[in-house]
């Protein structure tokens, strides 16, 4: 088992979550995202939409983290990340799929608009171009060019803060009724989430999630997991945290957030 990756990448953390749970060992083959290396002709062959992560499994390419964890599940069903009744599985996908259309693309939009922005507008300007037009997807080079240029004070931005936290309230009326997002034991929902959380926390707006007391409390629980440990403290890159977290504070006074 192969698996292509970034240590900051929201997406392969809650992959690389997940095969922590299930203790299985992998090849990593870590990406560079700002050097353009997922453009790469050979990677792009196995992920034409040029993202990570991406899973080489029996020789088979797997792409889309959600589907990822699910093909996981299925081929690897201890210890299990599924809820025990069907209800609670459709709950389960039903807030997976929101992550997926509602925070994912919302999570860009303001990652790319703080943290990754100051060492992007560094390079030389035709790089940056580059890199902006080979994402396949014209809404996401819509988006990432919009907020390279402007930064928070894109249009696009207040609407995707708005939306982060509209996921997070989802989240808190969730965790008011079970411990974890989808009942009572620990779901691939949960690992899911919990990678934007860290997102929050490495942008310094974490202080946000004050608001939602459900979600800090079942977060802090999820960071207590040997699992969180080995995927995520253990891959993270102090330099790229530290930049993420000073570009932050260096413009957190002038954001203004949704009530």
């Amino acid at each position: 088992m192969k698996l292509y990756h970034n240590p900051m990448s929201t997406c392969s953390q809650k992959v690389r979550l997940v095969l922590a749970e299930k203790k299985i060992e992998f090849e990593s083959v870590v990406l560079d995202l700002q050097s353009g290396a997922q453009f790469d002709p050979g990677y792009l062959k196995l992920n034409p939409q040029a993202v990570v992560p991406t899973l080489i499994h029996e020789a088979r390419s797997v792409t889309e983290s959600t589907l990822i964890n699910e093909y996981l599940e299925d081929c690897y069903p201890e210890p299990s990340l599924l809820p025990n009744t069907a209800i609670e599985r459709y709950q389960m996908r039903a807030f997976c799929k929101q992550l997926d259309e509602v925070l994912h693309p919302a999570c860009a939009v303001i990652t790319y608009a703080i943290g990754a922005r100051p060492g992007l507008l560094a390079k030389p300007k035709a790089e940056v171009d580059a890199l902006i037009n080979n994402i396949p997807d014209e809404a996401r080079r819509t988006h990432r060019a919009m907020v390279i240029k402007e930064g928070i004070h894109a249009p696009i931005f207040t609407t995707a803060l708005a939306q982060y936290l509209q996921i997070l309230g989802r989240a808190e009326a969730r965790l008011a009724q079970t411990p974890y997002l989808a009942g009572e034991q620990i779901s691939l929902a949960d690992y899911g989430l919990a990678p934007y959380l860290l997102r929050l926390e490495h942008l310094a707006l974490d202080t946000v999630t004050d608001r939602y007391p459900g979600v800090k409390g079942w977060y802090h629980r999820i960071q207590q997991r040997a699992s969180y440990q080995i995927a995520i403290t253990n891959w993270l890159p102090k330099a790229a945290v530290a930049g993420f977290k000073a570009a932050g504070k260096a413009v957190i006074a002038e954001i203004r957030f949704p009530e």
